[in-house]
């Protein structure tokens, strides 16, 4: 069998655009099973880690992974989510566009490797050079794999996806334990982020055993790499901006304060992103198939941007209101300094996801250009937002995250769904339930909190987490159509659960590729 033959057999599109509908629904169910337990795992970790090793090794680790990070899109460059959006895509195709990934991903390390001394030079801090040379392995290691997870989540396999992530997630994790214990300190940090690179791309070629091709000049990937290319500056422009707040906390308070930024920052997005990506991800496959038809197009993106909105709203305004017990139980008594850049970012996140699924839009749409424009202008925003902080200290800088977020929302908006089918009218309607449920339920837990029913963190956490759910639902239920809607939503995600009774009822009436409801 050629390779071409190959590659047909195994990423050939048919059965998804025949089940779209299907895929979708039960792609977002398995992507969020797997997030959780993938949160479950990273959270346990953080209060595993945090408890054997002490703050200044993860403020070592911020202060290399700030600029890691950026160097780290390079790899990608767009190129997986130009697999994902095309349409139509070639083994020649895909074979030149895995070259280039692992080529870079070479490059970003030896890049990286030479960044290590002058690294240390910057932060005063000759442990930071071994440090940096072993992140940078990572970099060819992740990039062997992005077009294999980018193939994977064309073809929506996020069962095969959500195994890999979980493996991942857990031998790195065990890896990093037993160095903790065995004394190693820092490094057993430094071998969690290494492995899990190795994980995840051993799996992923395990789930897809597609072996690439030569690299061609014939192949016909101009219009990718452009594409690949607005994205990846987009997220450079991103990173280097959003980056800077670690970089000034690292050099003008220390690795200390860093330390409490950096996990507060975790704490508070960890499960946020853990809520909001698979939903996203499916959401955005899915999307790049329904680009031409914008009715169905903007039905699919209001479910998307409700159900995004359901989940990640509550938990955010539970956080915010439960910051100091969460760092308790998380992460120890020693971590309490933590506390109020906590809360501010967690004021910052609320709106956060929602206002993510612009860029979203915007990519499935094909307007990378004005993606790169669009994050230019806020990713600037954000730098000086962080350097106005400065005299605040560390949570000064945190408040930059509100206010690029608050401020710049309706002109982002505006500009996002311009020449799309989506509107900023469609986008305010689409979050107000969840929103206004939310703020209620924070006021409400805030009253409880004053009263002090239970001494105990652990007590409180759990006693806000019943009240809170109960106070939610409820007021969501007492809301116009709210519990008409809220019936739907649901039925959206026990439908694949049973045996996708409610896709086939629904299929009977409703129009392929139309998201139920």
């Amino acid at each position: 069998m050629t390779g071409a033959a190959r590659f047909s057999r195994l990423v050939g599109g048919d059965g998804v655009a025949a089940n779209l509908k299907t895929k979708s629904v039960r792609g977002g169910v398995v992507a969020l099973a797997a997030e959780s337990i993938d949160f479950a795992i990273r959270l346990g970790s953080v209060a595993v880690l945090a408890r054997l090793l002490v703050p200044e090794y993860f403020g070592l680790l911020s202060m290399v992974t700030a600029f890691t990070s950026i160097a780290d899109r390079f790899k990608d460059l767009g190129l997986s989510i130009a697999t994902i959006q095309r349409k139509e895509i070639t083994h020649e195709q895909v074979s030149t566009l895995f070259w280039l990934n692992a080529g870079l991903g070479v490059v970003m390390m030896l890049v990286v490797m030479g960044l290590a001394y002058p690294l240390s030079l910057f932060y005063s801090d000759a442990r930071l050079i071994p440090i940096t040379a072993a992140i940078a392995i990572s970099f060819p290691l992740s990039a062997m794999a992005v077009q294999h997870q980018a193939l994977l989540r064309r073809q929506m396999k996020f069962k095969e996806l959500a195994v890999v992530q979980i493996g991942s997630s857990l031998l790195s994790l065990a890896l990093a334990i037993i160095m903790a214990l065995k004394g190693f300190g820092y490094w057993a940090l430094v071998a969690r982020e290494v492995s899990r690179s190795l994980f995840m791309a051993a799996g992923s070629w395990f789930c897809l055993p597609w072996i690439p091709a030569r690299p061609s000049r014939q192949a016909g990937v101009g219009s990718m790499l452009r594409f690949g290319g607005d994205v990846t500056a987009s997220n450079l422009v991103w990173l280097l901006c959003s980056s800077l707040d670690q970089v000034l906390i690292g050099k003008l308070f220390g690795a200390v304060p860093l330390g409490f930024y950096r996990q507060g920052f975790q704490l508070v997005l960890g499960p946020i992103n853990q809520l909001s990506f698979p939903i996203q991800t499916v959401g955005e496959a899915a999307l790049s198939r329904l680009q031409h038809d914008p009715e169905k197009y903007r039905r699919y993106y209001r479910k998307l941007l409700t159900i995004l909105s359901m989940f990640t709203m509550p938990l955010v305004v539970f956080l915010a209101v439960y910051a100091e017990p969460c760092i308790r139980v998380a992460l120890g008594q020693r971590w309490i300094g933590a506390t109020p850049i906590f809360q501010v970012l967690a004021i910052a996140a609320l709106l956060r996801p929602a206002a993510a699924t612009a860029a979203g839009v915007m990519l499935t749409c094909g307007h990378s250009r004005k993606f790169f424009w669009l994050s230019a202008i806020t990713s600037v925003a954000l730098a000086l937002g962080f350097l106005a902080g400065i005299p605040w200290g560390p949570v000064g800088i945190a408040w930059a995250h509100v206010w690029s977020i608050y401020l710049l929302l309706v002109p982002k908006l505006y500009w996002s769904f311009k020449r799309t089918p989506i509107s900023v009218g469609l986008f305010f309607s689409s979050i107000a339930r969840p929103l206004a449920a939310s703020l209620m339920m924070g006021i409400i837990l805030a009253l409880v909190r004053q009263a002090r029913l239970v001494q105990s963190p652990f007590e409180d956490l759990c006693l806000g987490a019943v009240l809170g759910a109960l106070v939610y639902f409820g007021f969501w239920m007492v809301m116009p159509a709210g519990k008409s809607d809220l019936r739907d939503l649901i039925a959206d995600f026990s439908g694949p659960m049973n045996g996708f009774r409610f896709l086939r009822r629904k299929e009977q009436t409703t129009p392929e590729f139309e998201l139920a409801g």
